[in-house]
């Protein structure tokens, strides 16, 4: 007779989902949230509540160590509590629709506390129900190499359930709660600044007002299908202690920029470059349709978005394209970045792209894309998208700011010139030619940039631009010349390069296969170590590059 197998997943699953699969501790946010976010769409759908009284309420109190987060979903009902709180990986979200669905998330904050609790109740029943996990007895267990029990054995030995607590009928909601958080991870979990703009960034939040009235619905409204799916995009409102209602950080200037502006009276100034206009776009395919939607804003004269920004000193939330799935952001701020032929390139724009097509999702870890087929497929537009439109906008922006300033030298070379006093006339003569032809030279390169505008063979963002280039030319030609005789700024510092772009110096000393492997390492290095430590790895990262360049 065969032996009987009914369990045979062993307790490391338990260690891989709280331990191993979120290697950074704020993810368990976005991990909560997304599940809230899923009860409450069904909340609406079912008629419970409308869908702008959706909320998710964070509480984090740094005193007692202690992180609550509720939401006014469905809920669950008593009869079922017990079983949908114990299941892992068993979900029956509709995939499509729903922001989590692998059914994995729900222990996740269990690593990083001694005590994790789930209440709930469900609207019409008078009682709510609780289960607690208690980490400590699952950290033991799994440290026993002799205890060889399967997963649900173990979580069935460290719950305690209840479903007899009074409750109004009325109400409808999941509290979690992570109790005596573990102190390791105090400074990030239990600080509700950093946390605000982690969730600023992930959450499925809306924009600010300012951004959305000026750029986001005039844009919006010129493309129908944006415009659709614009209107089907899901939020809710999130809070956090005092921060009530979190919002995208995204504003109508670049931060994180420095950026030389002309006023109407001449006056020259520096700040933030403005956002002038965002661009919506869809990535279809013949055969499947739409696989995603979205908008991009590109720097004006190819300013770099540095990452922090110089006139606040604070780190910029809104640095390149970032890519959502339900509105919730899928991998950091750097997961687009590899479309691009060159990795910096992402450091012109903001924008946001919305994943739309059922076959495309996250990993578990919602780090990057799965591999699917039509994953490949958008994946290959995307790269299309990146290298053909968005890098040659800003590497035509950089050549314009270049030729600008080539104008703008030789004028005030030639102004030195006429008003010197020690140079002979045959002097001043040849100089003033040698200028007057380098300003001929750069005017002639900055015209065939700004014949663009009128090409239909380019894209509307590149007339866009060569228009935008055309005005600045203007302003600057109708600018009194002594308004334009300033102190000279101090120069800004030279893009740093990438690390992609180091390594890729190595190829004159090292073959493919030794550079490989130092690209492996790094990897490595990065997915293990917490984001807290990032300084650290880059500096690491340097050390040995400066080595083996030795």
């Amino acid at each position: 007779m065969a032996e009987e197998t009914t369990d045979i997943v062993g307790k490391d699953l338990l260690e891989q989902l709280m331990f191993s699969l979120y290697p950074d501790a704020e993810t368990i946010y976005r991990e909560y949230l997304q599940n809230a976010c899923d009860s409450i769409n069904e909340a609406v759908e079912s008629g419970i509540i409308e869908k702008k009284d959706g909320h998710v309420t964070i509480s984090i109190d740094k005193f007692h160590h202690t992180i609550t987060i509720e939401d006014n979903g469905t809920g669950i009902k008593a009869d079922k509590a017990e079983m949908t709180l114990k299941q892992i990986a068993r979900s029956k979200k509709k995939k499509e629709s729903s922001a989590g669905f692998y059914g994995i998330g729900r222990l996740v904050g269990g690593g990083y506390c001694r005590l994790l609790s789930f209440t709930t109740s469900a609207q019409g029943e008078n009682v709510a129900s609780e289960m607690i996990f208690d980490m400590d007895k699952i950290r033991e267990i799994l440290e026993d190499g002799e205890d060889d029990r399967s997963t649900s054995e173990v979580v069935h030995s460290v719950t305690t359930f209840r479903n007899d607590i009074p409750e109004d009928p009325l109400k409808h909601y999941l509290i979690v709660v992570l109790k005596d958080v573990l102190p390791d991870y105090h400074d990030v979990l239990l600080n509700e600044e950093k946390i605000y703009a982690y969730l600023q960034q992930v959450a499925p939040v809306p924009y600010e007002a300012t951004f959305f009235n000026n750029l986001i619905k005039p844009n919006v409204t010129k493309d129908n299908k944006c415009h659709s799916y614009y209107g089907l995009l899901n939020t809710v409102k999130v809070s956090i202690n005092d921060f009530v209602d979190i919002e995208k950080p995204y504003e109508i200037k670049f931060k994180g920029t420095e950026h030389e502006c002309i006023d109407e009276n001449g006056r020259r100034s520096k700040n933030n470059a403005p956002i002038n206009e965002i661009r919506f776009f869809t990535i279809a395919d013949h055969q499947f349709g739409d696989l995603a939607w979205g908008w991009y804003a590109y720097t004006p004269a190819g300013t770099q978005i540095r990452e922090i920004d110089p006139y606040t000193n604070k780190r910029v939330l809104t640095r390149n394209i970032r890519l959502r799935c339900h509105n919730i952001q899928v991998g950091d701020e750097n997961v687009l970045n590899k479309y691009f032929k060159q990795p910096r390139s992402c450091t012109y724009f903001n924008g946001e792209i919305f994943i739309v097509n059922k076959d495309i999702k996250p990993t578990a870890d919602r780090s990057d894309i799965a591999p699917t087929t039509v994953a490949k497929l958008f994946q290959k537009k995307l790269e299309e998208f990146f290298r053909n439109e968005l890098e040659k906008l800003y590497q035509e922006a950089n050549k314009a700011n270049k030729q600008l300033e080539n104008i703008r030298k030789a004028d005030e070379e030639i102004r030195k010139i006429k008003e010197s006093t020690e140079l002979s006339s045959e002097s001043k003569e040849s100089e003033l030619a040698k200028q007057q032809d380098e300003k001929q030279k750069a005017q002639e390169k900055l015209n065939k940039i700004i014949d663009k505008r009128n090409d239909e063979k380019q894209y509307p963002s590149m007339q866009t631009l060569a228009e935008n280039v055309k005005k600045q030319f203007d302003a600057y030609q109708n600018t009194p010349a002594t308004q334009l005789v300033l102190p000279p700024d101090p120069p800004l510092p030279n893009p740093l390069k990438t690390i992609d772009e180091k390594i890729a110096e190595l190829g004159g000393k090292y073959n493919d296969d030794e550079i490989a492997m130092v690209k492996k390492i790094f990897e490595i290095i990065k997915k293990r170590c917490p984001k807290k430590h990032a300084q650290i790895v880059e500096s690491i990262k340097e050390s040995v590059l400066n080595d083996l360049k030795k």
